[in-house]
C-alpha cells in the first residue's frame, strides 16, 4: 500500500514501528498512546488503517487485542506475520555481566525467558521497551539494559549487547541417539490490519474468515457451533475464548459459572458457500455471531 496513513499504538523505536515501516514502506505513521486510539483513529478518518499485533509464535495470544477488536466497528483486511528481532541495549561501556536489571514490555520479557534465564537480572514491567531505554538514558543506569528494537539504541544513546536477544530454544528428543536435542524457536508476531471497509476477495486467493460468537445454554453447544465447520469440511485455524464482559456469569441453579465468547479463524471466505451454510448453522446456537473480516491467508514472514 503506498500513501496509505497507518495508526498504531507505539513511538519511535517501538518493535511495531519496525513492523508498520518493513510492511508498508511509504505510509505515513500516526502514533498513538493506546491500541484503542489506534482503531478509534481510522473509525473518525484520521488514518486508512491501524495495526493490532494479535499473537505470538513463543508466547501465544494477545488477550488485550481481542477484546479491542469486539469493542470497535471495524474489518479485518489483511494479516501480516513478521519474524520479530529483539536487541538487549546498555549504555556504552556496559557489558551483561553488569546489569542487575532489565527493562521491556511484558511481552519481550516473556519473549526473551529463555536467554533471560541465563543471567542473575531482576524484569521491570514498561509499557514500551524505549520507555526502558529513555529511563537508563536519562537516569545514566549502568547497571540496567533494555529489551528493545535496535533502533532504540540509535535514538537513545545505547550499545547493542546481543541481537537477536528472544532467540528461544525447544527441546527435542532424538530417538535415534537417544539425547536431548535444542533448536532454535521461530520468534513471529502476527499483525491484523483493520479498515472500516471490508474485503472483496478474489477468486483464486486462499483466504481466512474471522468471527466471533456467543452460545445460548445447553449441553454440547460449542460441539454443534464448531461442528457446523466440520460439516463442510472447513478447516479451523484458530479458536480463542474470553470472558463475556457483558455478562460475565451465567446462572444455573444454584451454580455461577463464567460465561464466554468465542473468537475463529477458519479458512474460506466469506463468498464461498461452504463458509455461508456453516455461519447459518452456527447462528442456531450462537446467542450473538459477528464476522470480524475475510482478508488473504498470510503463510510467509516478512
Amino acid at each position: 500500500m503506498c500513501d496509505v496513513c497507518v495508526a498504531y499504538q507505539g513511538s519511535p523505536g517501538t518493535v511495531i514501528e519496525a513492523f508498520v515501516l518493513k510492511a508498508f514502506p511509504e505510509c505515513t505513521t500516526v502514533p498513538l498512546q493506546r491500541s484503542e486510539a489506534a482503531l478509534e483513529a481510522v473509525e473518525s478518518s484520521l488514518a486508512d488503517i491501524a495495526i493490532l499485533p494479535i499473537e505470538n509464535a513463543y508466547t501465544g495470544s494477545f488477550h488485550k487485542s481481542y477484546d479491542i477488536l469486539l469493542s470497535h466497528d471495524l474489518q479485518i483486511v489483511q494479516e501480516v506475520q513478521m519474524d520479530v528481532e529483539l536487541c538487549l541495549l546498555a549504555l556504552p561501556g556496559v557489558h551483561k555481566d553488569d546489569l542487575k536489571t532489565i527493562f521491556s514490555h511484558p511481552q519481550y520479557l516473556a519473549q526473551c525467558e529463555h536467554s533471560i534465564s541465563g543471567l542473575s537480572v531482576s524484569k521491570k514491567n514498561v509499557d514500551h521497551g524505549v520507555v526502558g531505554a529513555e529511563i537508563i538514558s536519562k537516569q545514566n543506569l549502568r547497571d540496567s539494559g533494555v529489551i528493545c528494537s535496535a533502533r532504540a539504541a540509535e535514538l537513545y544513546g545505547l550499545n547493542i549487547l546481543e541481537c537477536n536477544f528472544q532467540l528461544n530454544f525447544i527441546q527435542k528428543y532424538d530417538t535415534v541417539k537417544t539425547k536431548m536435542l535444542q533448536d532454535e524457536s521461530p520468534n513471529v508476531t502476527r499483525y491484523l490490519v483493520l479498515a472500516k471497509t471490508a474485503n472483496l476477495p478474489k477468486e483464486h486467493d486462499q483466504y481466512k474468515t474471522s468471527v466471533v460468537f456467543g452460545l445460548e445454554e445447553g449441553p454440547g453447544a460449542l460441539c454443534k457451533a464448531l461442528g457446523s465447520f466440520w460439516k463442510r469440511g472447513i478447516n479451523l485455524t484458530k479458536i480463542e475464548s474470553r470472558p463475556n464482559r457483558g455478562k460475565p456469569m451465567r446462572i444455573r441453579g444454584t451454580e455461577k459459572l463464567f460465561n464466554y465468547i468465542f473468537y475463529v479463524d477458519f479458512e474460506a471466505s466469506m463468498t464461498d458457500v461452504r463458509a455461508q451454510n456453516a455461519l447459518k448453522g452456527l447462528e442456531e446456537v450462537a446467542s450473538f455471531l459477528r464476522v470480524l473480516g475475510c482478508y488473504p491467508c498470510s503463510t510467509t514472514t516478512i
